[in-house]
């Protein structure tokens, strides 16, 4: 039954090819649903840990920051907190001169 067909009228090629692919048996299972599940869930989990902590910062630079945060359309703590991110992974890799 063609119409119970999906379309793929916009699909780029690479697109194209992973439903040819699927289409063909070229994909297997990994194994167990559930365990998958279970290993990304933990996975995630440990990557989104988050720590409290408490600043005292100038007036003045937390209002630049959430004039900032405000032009980007996000929370000033959520851009706080992506700055000292991109600090730490900086330093991390050696980036930062002291």
């Amino acid at each position: 039954m063609e119409d119970n067909k999906m379309k793929f009228d916009s699909l780029n090629k690479e697109e194209l090819s992973v439903v040819e692919a699927f289409e063909n048996g070229e994909f297997s299972p990994v194994g167990d649903i559930e365990d998958r599940v279970d290993y990304w869930q933990s996975a995630v989990k440990e990557t989104i840990k988050r720590k409290s902590i408490h600043l005292k910062l100038q007036e003045r630079d937390v209002q630049k920051i959430r004039a900032i945060a405000y032009e980007q359309g996000i929370p000033y703590q959520t851009l706080i907190g992506s700055i000292i991110h991109q600090y730490a992974k900086n330093a991390e890799s050696g980036s930062i001169v002291k």
